[in-house]
């Protein structure tokens, strides 16, 4: 295992090779130059399958799960150990996705195309590649435990397979790329190969000068979003995050911490080797950086439970270690752990099984689309058939490989800026909608469909077959529509979703050298929530004073013409621009009389079109932030430059904090009013004057309105003392969003 400081990481990292790497290394350096480089690729290919066959594992569990998104200060125990191992079990996947694009960017850089699609298992339970069949003692004692990797619900024993994935390196074992039995021995191989002689610098360069920008870029990794939060004890879902030093208590409307403070995060930025997580790939040294930062996140540094010297995240061993135990079986474990990192002691409150069952969903194992259909035969007259639903599940699964191989066909521009970038703008509108937006909330639906055999509808992870990848988004359609044509409850936007992803088709058709506009339309679906923030509410009501939340935003003629939508209250850059439009909003204390914000800066909430997510923002400015996306994204709340480059839900609700880059675990709405009073509105006005606009244009803005000139709209206000929760949503499972979950 090499050691290196990831913060001060300098030098050649051949060096830092164990003396038993160096040996290895020097007979590798007799083989050939070809025989390297060929093994090189081939194993990098494996570090993608093996990515591959966990992520889909992984996603299960999470998605078996049961996060209590309606708790707040009434979270029992085991809602919050179920959003602690969700938050883990999510992190892990997030960085295995980071782990693939960069063995795929390294295989990129090296010549070779990485081939993602129907690259999954064909079936599970199934065997890592390559790794060894037989592995140490499992629970209960079972001798000579098969390496075989189930779908299967969250449970101590489904833990265990996790630590066979995750299982560390120990000190001088011996490196292997085939039949090993700890991941470390395959990566301990792969940067030997990477450190021979035979490979230099231009064997990243074989593509030329543009090779990385055709990678997959930094700016579309963030570590940390609202799935991979979880509180750490209960909270006030009501509470203000705020402006300055993360997780110092706002005031509160209880006893209890606000969501902020309460939060805790899984994912450190700083968790990589090199100048960044997401590295493209062209020297030799970036790709060891790449491989050691797969290394240290995985099975930790230095034989320790921490994945770098600043003991801040831990490995995705140790969080899936220090899952297990707090769970009943631990105490009397008998499942083989090595000798490093130590383990830890049973962690109290223990969660019994008894427990567990309150929030597990009943998955079957290892499911099937074609399994369905048998459940479905048995009993036609009192079931459902949900095979067409499973294979529109996988359909988008496997779409979702192709816009990632598609990725590789977009480049970056050298010199512009995050949110002007094509790779970028394709990424949102493709990636982050297919996963955040299209697959995690088809699951969250399917969970609700019982099979009537007592378990509910599992996603199955399949290679379902879409045909050549020019033709696919078509023949994705063509399940979309079988699908439905079954009117599954709760599936048509999801089906509108689909429909109006990007199409691939002329990234992949060889007679044509057309390229696809990244910016497609995109259908935009207002939902309610699943869920909304706990009880119990502040009394009396306090904005009985203030307007009545306008549920709609105003139509285009109810506005002063030639002025730009914006995200938020406080945001809009004339009088009469606000919720309420140039009519005003009535006054609570006279009834009949109307009231119109007379200033900038001093409206009634969002005038754009509401939506409830990351990249679902039709046009610039009007992104909220906070919930997904980049540190640089939350950073700029209402700042976005073009449509799908926003950054969360709009309106943006008080209770709701960043949770990545410079602005974690602070307010969004008081971040977004300082970008808007130091950047969007001195532009806007500038813009606004040189077109002549017929509206005043003061130099300062006004005050927001009270009483949310402090916190920005509160979900109070906005659900009207919490009657009317479909006001408004808010994306993530943690429930810590303050606006209630979507999923």
């Amino acid at each position: 295992m090499v050691s290196v400081d990831t913060h001060h990481q300098c030098g050649n990292l051949c060096d830092a090779l164990s003396p038993e790497e160096k040996k290895f290394v020097s007979q590798l350096n007799k083989l050939s130059p070809g025989h390297i480089l060929e093994e090189l690729k081939q194993n990098l290919k494996t570090a993608i399958a093996i990515e591959q066959a966990t992520i889909p594992i992984y996603l299960f569990t999470y998605y078996s799960l049961e996060r209590n998104n309606r708790l707040g200060e009434n979270i029992r125990p085991e809602d919050l150990f179920a959003n602690k191992a969700g938050a883990a079990i999510m992190s892990v996947a997030v960085e295995e996705m980071l782990h693939m694009s960069l063995s795929a960017n390294i295989l990129y850089a090296l010549g070779e195309e990485p081939q993602l699609y129907r690259n999954s298992p064909a079936s599970y339970p199934t065997p890592l590649p390559y790794h060894k069949p037989i592995g140490p003692d499992g629970p209960e004692g079972k001798k000579d435990a098969a390496v075989l990797i189930p779908l299967a619900k969250f449970s101590y024993d489904q833990l265990w397979h996790f630590l066979q994935i995750e299982r560390p390196e120990q000190r001088h074992t011996p490196r292997k790329d085939r039949n090993w039995t700890m991941i470390g021995q395959f990566y301990s191989y792969i940067r030997c190969l990477i450190c021979c002689e035979h490979i230099t610098d231009a064997s990243f360069q074989v593509r030329g000068p543009d090779s990385a920008k055709y990678q997959i870029q930094s700016y579309n990794y963030s570590p940390n979003n609202v799935d991979t939060v979880s509180p750490k004890a209960k909270f006030d879902p009501w509470g203000i995050p705020p402006a300055a030093c993360p997780g110092r208590d706002a005031p509160r409307l209880d006893n209890y911490p606000n969501a902020s403070a309460a939060a805790e995060y899984q994912n450190r930025a700083d968790s990589h080797v090199g100048k960044t997580q997401l590295l493209t790939v062209s020297s030799k040294q970036d790709a060891l950086q790449a491989i050691l930062t797969i290394c240290h996140q995985g099975e930790g540094s230095d034989y320790t439970q921490w994945d770098d010297k600043s003991d801040k995240e831990r490995s995705h061993y140790y969080k899936f270690l220090l899952l297990q135990a707090q769970m009943e079986p631990y105490i009397k474990r008998r499942e083989y752990l090595d000798p490093v990192p130590k383990t830890p002691e049973p962690i109290t409150p223990t969660v019994t099984e008894k427990e567990l069952a309150n929030v597990i969903a009943n998955y079957p194992d290892n499911p099937s689309s074609i399994g369905y259909s048998t459940i479905y035969q048995e009993n036609t007259a009192g079931r459902t058939n949900y095979r067409p639903l499973s294979d529109l599940c996988n359909g988008v699964y496997q779409y979702m490989y192709i816009l990632t191989e598609t990725i590789y066909k977009v480049s970056a521009e050298p010199g512009a800026n995050e949110q002007q970038q094509p790779q970028k703008l394709f990424f949102n509108s493709a990636m982050h909608m297919s996963m955040i937006w299209i697959l995690d909330k088809l699951i969250q639906v399917m969970r609700g469909y019982d099979l009537g055999n007592g378990h509910v509808l599992a996603p199955t992870f399949e290679n379902i077959n879409l045909g050549h990848r020019k033709d696919a988004f078509n023949n994705l359609t063509t399940l979309a529509s079988i699908a439905e044509s079954m009117n599954y409850p709760g599936v048509q936007y999801l089906i509108d979703r689909i429909n109006a992803l990007p199409d691939v088709a002329s990234y992949w058709d060889d007679t044509s050298q057309q390229s696809l506009s990244a910016n497609q339309s995109v259908s935009k679906t207002h939902e309610a929530p699943n869920s909304a923030p706990g009880e119990p509410v502040p009394t009396p009501y306090p904005y009985k004073d203030s307007p009545v939340f306008a549920i709609n935003p105003p139509k285009k003629w109810q506005l002063p013409p030639g002025l730009p939508l914006h995200a938020c209250m406080g945001l809009n850059s004339c009088k009469g621009a606000d919720r309420y439009g140039t009519k005003g909003h009535e006054d609570p204390n006279n009834p009949g009389v109307f009231i119109v914000n007379d200033c900038a800066g001093q409206g009634y909430c969002s005038t754009t079109s509401d939506h409830t997510c990351h990249v679902q923002n039709d046009c610039k400015n009007q992104g909220g932030c906070g919930l997904y996306g980049t540190g640089i994204e939350m950073k700029n709340p209402g700042y976005n430059e073009c449509k799908t480059l926003g950054s969360c839900a709009t309106p943006i609700n008080a209770e709701r904090f960043s949770t990545n880059g410079e602005n974690q675990g602070l307010s969004v709405w008081k971040r977004a009013r300082e970008v808007f009073q130091t950047k969007v509105y001195p532009q806007l006005r500038q813009e606004l004057l040189e077109q002549r606009v017929n509206t005043p244009l003061p130099e300062q803005l006004g005050p927001v309105p009270d009483p949310f000139a402090d916190t920005g709209p509160t979900y109070l206000w906005i659900s009207e003392d919490n009657k009317d929760r479909d006001n408004m949503t808010a994306c993530g499972a943690s429930g810590m969003s303050g606006a209630g979950g979507c999923s």
